[in-house]
């Protein structure tokens, strides 16, 4: 069990990060789409682009708790 936490914790400290690249680029990508073409809509999103930013948010938040362990891990004397 303690092999499987520690496997985890790295995975989610080099995963989350490229997870939230990819929704913030998502994110910024049709942002600048909405700005700038009259006939884009909200509804013309694929299912690929709402998981991108779901899973960005979604990675952002363990990254957090991820932060939060690395301080008493490694931090905390």
């Amino acid at each position: 069990m303690k092999s499987i936490r520690r496997i985890w914790f790295w995975f989610t400290l080099v995963v989350c990060p490229l997870l939230i690249i990819l929704g913030v680029a998502t994110f910024a990508q049709l942002l600048g789409q909405y700005m700038y073409s009259e006939q884009f809509s909200f509804s013309s999103l694929s299912s690929f682009q709402i998981a991108f930013i779901g899973g960005g948010v979604c990675a952002f938040s363990v990254f957090l708790s991820t932060l939060k362990e690395v301080k008493i891990r490694f931090f905390a004397k």
